[in-house]
This record gives C-alpha cells, sequence and structure tokens, in this order.
C-alpha cells in the first residue's frame, strides 16, 4: 500500500519544480532568437565572409521557432493537463477519490 500522507505535496513541488523549468526553456529560446535575429540584421549579405554566418544563423533561427512552437504548443499543453491532475493525488490523499 501506497502511503498517503505527502503525496500531493511532493507532487505538487515536482510539477513546480518543470513549470519552473518550462519558462527557463521558453526564455532561454527567446533570448536566442534575439541573438540571432541580432546577427542577421547585422551581417551584409554581400560579404563573401558573412554569407556563411548568415545561412547558419538562420537555420539555427528557424530551429528555434520551431523548438518555440512545439514548446508553447505540445509542451505547454501537457504541462498544463500535469498541472491540473496533480490535485487527484489531494483527493486521493482525503480519501474522496481513488
Amino acid at each position: 500500500m501506497v502511503e498517503k500522507t505527502g503525496v500531493y505535496a511532493m507532487c505538487k513541488e515536482k510539477v513546480q519544480a518543470i513549470e519552473a523549468a518550462y519558462d527557463q526553456l521558453a526564455d532561454a529560446i527567446e533570448a536566442y532568437q534575439k541573438t540571432l535575429q541580432g546577427l542577421i540584421a547585422q551581417a551584409d549579405p554581400d560579404d563573401k565572409d558573412e554569407q556563411h554566418l548568415l545561412v547558419t544563423a538562420n537555420l539555427q533561427l528557424k530551429t528555434a521557432n520551431g523548438l518555440l512552437s512545439t514548446v508553447e504548443n505540445e509542451l505547454h499543453d501537457d504541462l498544463i493537463r500535469l498541472s491540473d491532475r496533480v490535485i487527484r493525488f489531494k483527493h486521493w490523499e482525503d480519501g474522496e477519490f481513488v
């Protein structure tokens, strides 16, 4: 038999840690996008030395955009479900829901 005491608090704490990590990931991606956009804006497309920089920065920006889209859509939806469902542990501890 699983010990009921503290399950809700433990799971809530872990979900909050996941939420904080999610926020940090989204913030880091957005900061990286701004860095790449700055590199792209400053680069001279006619300069042979900077053409490789532009290609790489544009590819990285597309990848970062895709990653942020995934984080904001799919991961965010799962995070909401995770947060919403942790309350079930509280009901379980209280003996109201099994």
